[in-house]
């Protein structure tokens, strides 16, 4: 229409942002190079002399953005060169410009590659700021995506250098005062998803010390590290993996001290049913000691009954299968055992959770003839099951 004549229907700065910010939300394949195209657009008009369509940092950004979230590093580098070498004040990389970047090269294909240059990155940012051609260093968001991009690297060094990184965010933003360098919830959750991923025999030591620090400061009155329950459930997670000895018991005295800090005012503290499964995890994979053995039994029974007993959770269908596969691990063959299974899996049916990993355990776990018994006049013609079973399988 603009071309036809309609002058007052030509397109700004505005509309392309839009448009540019709705190909970076719509999820098409190619969706960041068709809104790369779009700003060289605006770029080619604005050296023309059309003032109304030169980019701003939000442009700049969107398109970084877009590469972010497809995983192309390398173009989005390319662009962020652009943008510190256009000498314009309006569209200097600001902490969301760096940050893109990074999360795209955490993204990237190649794991090895993208790491390495987000340590490049990382470094560049730093000797510009310290040479003076910068005056932008490093913030919180940034160190987040420095970490992120080692967490999801699968490197050896991955621990090490994130404990690293968190310990000199500390050290500046917490000791030393700098609110901007200050790590967060975030910043404590992905070094702790580092440590749980990275199945080294210090994740159980490590995660738990920086669980302790994360709750020592936040008692020194440091808000934006407040425990929350996505760290507490890492930790689970990663003692529920470990092979150590009465691990069952820690993870039940970590999910207390969850509790108690609920209890106690943190609401981000709330535990969760992962939470609780953790711990039923841990137990049903403790070690052969028979009394370890013993005490995880204890302690699988009374999470569960917990479980069952909270005002604001209740039991899923994975709560219900890993304490039937706690039960066949630590009870021996028994009347008794017989009678819990039996209980047991019709509260489950009840709940509407009898889900297909309830059954497999069940039958794994049940003699031919109990497990028929549980089934029987309750098929239908084909064999299956009450739909109300499993309503509420999630």
């Amino acid at each position: 229409l603009n071309t036809e004549g309609y002058e007052d229907l030509s397109p700004d700065r505005y509309t392309f942002n839009i448009i540019m910010k709705a190909l970076l939300c719509c999820g098409e394949r190619g969706a960041s190079q068709k809104a790369n195209q779009l700003l060289q657009r605006m770029e080619a008009s604005y050296g023309k002399g059309d003032t109304r369509l030169k980019p701003d940092l939000l442009s700049y950004n969107t398109v970084l953005d877009a590469f972010s979230k497809e995983g192309d590093g390398k173009s989005a580098e390319r662009l962020l060169e652009q943008m510190l070498n256009s000498g314009d004040d309006m569209v200097k990389p600001n902490a969301h410009s760096y940050t893109a970047v990074l999360t795209a090269w955490s993204r990237s294909e190649d794991k090895a590659k993208g790491v390495r240059r987000a340590e490049e990155l990382f470094d560049d940012m730093e000797r510009r700021y310290a040479a003076g051609k910068s005056d932008f260093h490093p913030e919180t968001s940034v160190y987040n995506a420095l970490i992120n991009c080692w967490a999801k690297s699968g490197d050896r060094k991955a621990l090490y250098r994130v404990i690293q990184i968190l310990s000199l965010m500390e050290e500046l933003g917490l000791k030393g005062g700098d609110s901007n360098v200050q790590p967060n919830s975030r910043t404590y959750c992905a070094v702790l998803d580092t440590l749980a991923n990275s199945r080294n025999y210090k994740a159980y030591d490590e995660s738990l010390k920086i669980l302790k620090r994360m709750e020592d400061f936040y008692s020194e009155g440091y808000d934006s590290v407040r425990p929350c329950a996505r760290a507490y459930s890492i930790c689970l997670s990663t003692i529920a993996r470990s092979r150590r000895k009465n691990k069952v018991v820690k993870a039940q005295e970590l999910l207390h001290r969850m509790e108690s800090e609920y209890r106690g005012g943190n609401s981000a503290c709330r535990p969760t049913v992962y939470s609780y499964n953790a711990v039923l995890n841990a137990a049903a994979f403790s070690g052969r000691d028979e009394k370890e053995q013993e005490e995880a039994f204890r302690v699988a029974c009374l999470t569960f009954d917990e479980l069952r007993m909270s005002d604001y959770l209740q039991p899923s269908h994975v709560s219900y299968g890993t304490f039937l596969k706690a039960i066949k691990k630590l009870m021996p063959e028994s009347d008794v055992r017989d009678n819990l299974v039996k209980g047991l899996f019709r509260k489950c049916c009840r709940d509407g959770v009898a889900s297909d990993f309830v059954l497999k355990e069940m039958a794994g776990l049940s003699t031919p003839g109990l497990y028929q018994s549980l089934l029987e006049g309750v098929t239908n013609e084909y064999g299956n099951l009450p739909k109300s079973w499993s309503a509420n399988v999630r």
